[in-house]
């Protein structure tokens, strides 16, 4: 049923293994820095809404993408508006 992905990774690995090593080391870091990356973006949203979600104290900092993370508003004289008075 797996076998083509199975032969297909085998391909891959064998054709990586035979690189020259500095293109070894550039084809995985180009491979796994996004990967983990993305995976640790993730990881993090994910830890960051169920914290807030199931934290006791009502007046918790929203999860990140919140309005918390806006530029601060402020007033005609340049003074930063108070978290409180914001809509």
């Amino acid at each position: 049923m797996l076998a083509w992905l199975t032969e297909w990774w085998d391909d891959v690995e064998l054709w990586l293994a035979q690189l020259w090593y500095p293109f070894q080391i550039t084809v995985v870091l180009a491979v796994l820095l996004p990967a983990c990356w993305a995976v640790a973006w993730l990881i993090d949203r994910v830890v960051d809404r169920a914290s807030a979600r199931l934290t006791p104290v009502r007046d918790v900092e929203p999860p990140l993408g919140g309005r918390y993370d806006e530029p601060p508003a402020t007033t005609p004289r340049g003074g930063a508006v108070a978290p409180e008075a914001r809509p």
